[in-house]
């Protein structure tokens, strides 16, 4: 048997080592990510609402389809059109950041953008909205400091945080090299920590980006599903007028697939997002009708249209209401 075993590997040889060759090929990862179309959410059908609408048509957030380059993908973006390369450091705020951290800092800001979703749509629909149980979390270190992506801030200098002002005001009391004490939550614990004060271009800092988070109160109650995977603000824009359309008693859709992208912030601005190209092109593959755009991204999302010669109605907005009102108007 053994004998057996032995020549048909001396006879298959170049075959498995054509084998063994062609997988560690496909899996070696490079320092790259490809960015490719994406494809479109219908976030309808993630709103859990007791009395939402059936009204036809859809609103969909938009998404870059993304693979970490494996040599072949790697090979492939040379050739294939609308593949484009990345690296993985340029797509990081820090080269010292790990995978787990940005998975951390994105979902921290789903979390947010589903909050100030909430908070504009019940505004705009004159619906119950409060808020409560505000949280100060950590989403970015540019400097070494015992802070975490993910910590949430419970007191500084033995103060309860009231807002982002009273940070600033403690850091302003220091001087530079001197020691701030915070109370922190941390993976369930809340544990004591010690930062060093910097000093940039004279201005004094902790070398960290700081959210404020918080939960709302509302009524009619409404949930938001998104799956593990699923993290990013990118999507705010969208999920703020799916939130509207659930509540309002308005048919903003009027039968039309509708498309956008944006962050959203608590006063109903809507910011820039990247990868508008791979956005749009992923909207007029699956057949949108309309395709909301920030101001900030409105240009390129032009120039791809001209480009490509698609036929896709393209829409600047500033804002929540900006989107409302071209809605409801057309």
């Amino acid at each position: 048997m053994k004998e057996k075993i032995l020549t048909r590997i001396k006879e298959d040889k170049f075959y498995i080592i054509a084998l063994v060759i062609l997988i560690t090929i496909f899996n070696i990862k490079l320092p790259y990510y490809v960015n490719a179309p994406g494809g479109t959410i219908n976030i309808k059908d993630r709103i859990e609402y007791k009395e939402k609408p059936n009204y036809k048509g859809s609103l969909n957030m938009l998404y870059v389809t993304e693979y970490v380059a494996s040599i072949p993908f790697y090979l492939l973006s040379y050739v294939v059109p609308d593949w484009d390369l990345e690296s993985i450091t340029e797509s990081q705020v820090s080269d010292n950041e790990s995978v787990e951290q940005i998975n951390i800092r994105n979902k921290v800001m789903l979390e947010n953008s589903i909050n100030n979703a909430k908070y504009v749509a019940y505004k705009a629909a004159s619906k119950k909205v409060e808020i409560e149980n505000m949280k100060y979390i950590v989403v970015g270190v540019t400097e070494e400091n015992n802070l975490q992506i993910g910590d949430e801030i419970l007191q500084i200098e033995n103060h309860s945080i009231e807002n982002l002002e009273s940070i600033r005001t403690e850091i302003n009391k220091k001087n530079k090299n001197d020691q701030i004490h915070f109370k922190i939550k941390r993976e369930g614990k809340e544990i004591n920590v010690k930062s060093t004060i910097k000093e940039k271009e004279g201005k004094k800092e902790l070398g960290v980006v700081i959210l404020t988070n918080y939960s709302l109160k509302t009524d009619p109650q409404i949930k938001l599903k998104f799956k593990s995977s699923e993290s990013g603000a990118s999507g705010g824009l969208m999920m703020s007028l799916s939130i509207y359309s659930a509540i309002s008693g308005e048919d903003i859709l009027k039968g039309r697939n509708i498309a956008g992208t944006g962050t959203i912030d608590i006063e109903g601005n809507v910011g820039e997002i990247g990868g508008i190209k791979y956005k749009v092109m992923g909207a007029v593959k699956n057949k949108m009708d309309i395709i909301l755009v920030p101001s900030a991204n409105y240009k390129e999302a032009m120039k791809v249209k001209k480009e490509k010669n698609y036929k896709i109605k393209i829409v600047e907005v500033k804002t929540f209401q900006d989107a409302i009102k071209y809605l409801k108007e057309n």
